[in-house]
């Protein structure tokens, strides 16, 4: 039952809770859990418990895990645990290493123009800050190469975070990262001063497509296949299997010579047969 008490906030995470926890999350998205992530798994939801009015976090996980009371619920649990923190221009010299593969690699195979946009994949893009930063990199490759035009799609687990993503509207310290000039030619400042926000700019918003994806359980059938895929700072939450089996599943949906992008602080094992590293963190596609 829940309670309007607000001082019964400090029961510990239990270990017994955790695990119900742990193996709800891996069930349902793939992602572990292990015991040192029990302070993490404490906090996010703490504030869930706080948010729903239920008197210990004992009483929430078990109400929301164990009872159909707790159905609606499970996805905002789901939500909490699996938002990532991303930033606008994270890891820079992929965005980089993305342009220079576009204008030497791929630019000189299409000398009788550009007849099909650039496919990208932006693979657990959180709030969206990933995909705007491709979109304003691949509109200046516009300005620059003649008949150029890409598509970026962007998924998540999480709808939370997609709806922070297609609403586009961030404060403005998170659009920090974003050089002076490309803010002025694509990013809108509010109206209302005091609420000190910004706005992705229509034709950036325009070229992002969002949709829930689950990157374990759902069906890889993209069609046509990518030229790009980013998953950065993702599979690091995967077992080794679920990792393999994943970009087994990115491999498929690439197109041969397409390159992955990971995370600075991931690896991807036993992959020669179907990716050669191009630089850290960046895998060409090797077969079809």
């Amino acid at each position: 039952m829940r309670s309007n008490l607000t001082n019964s906030y400090h029961d510990p995470l239990s270990r017994k809770d955790h695990k119900l926890v742990a193996d709800y999350v891996h069930r349902t998205a793939g992602i572990q859990l292990p015991e040192t992530k029990m302070p993490l798994v404490e906090g996010r939801l703490r504030k869930r418990q706080r948010q729903t009015g239920y008197e210990s976090l004992h009483e929430y996980i078990n109400v929301v895990l164990n009872s159909e009371e707790g159905n609606e619920e499970r996805l905002h649990l789901l939500d909490a645990i699996t938002t990532n923190k991303t930033d606008f221009y994270r890891e820079p010299d992929h965005f980089q290493t993305l342009k220079n593969h576009i204008v030497n690699t791929l630019e000189p195979l299409r000398q009788q123009g550009w007849k099909q946009p650039l496919r990208i994949w932006s693979a657990g893009c959180s709030s969206g800050e990933e995909p705007y930063t491709l979109a304003i990199e691949m509109m200046e490759l516009c300005r620059e190469l003649p008949g150029f035009s890409f598509t970026i799609n962007a998924t998540d687990i999480s709808n939370s975070c997609l709806i922070k993503a297609r609403k586009a509207i961030y404060p403005h310290n998170r659009i920090e990262p974003v050089p002076i000039l490309l803010r002025k030619s694509y990013l809108l400042r509010s109206k209302d001063r005091t609420k000190n926000l910004v706005c992705m700019g229509p034709q950036l918003r325009d070229k992002v497509n969002f949709g829930v994806f689950n990157l374990l359980t759902d069906t890889y059938d993209f069609k046509p296949r990518f030229d790009i895929i980013f998953c950065r700072n993702v599979m690091i939450y995967f077992s080794n299997d679920d990792r393999g089996q994943i970009i087994r599943r990115f491999c498929h949906s690439l197109v041969p010579g397409g390159l992955l992008f990971i995370g600075h602080s991931e690896t991807i094992a036993d992959t020669s047969n179907i990716f050669k590293q191009v630089v850290p963190t960046v895998y060409r596609k090797t077969g079809t």
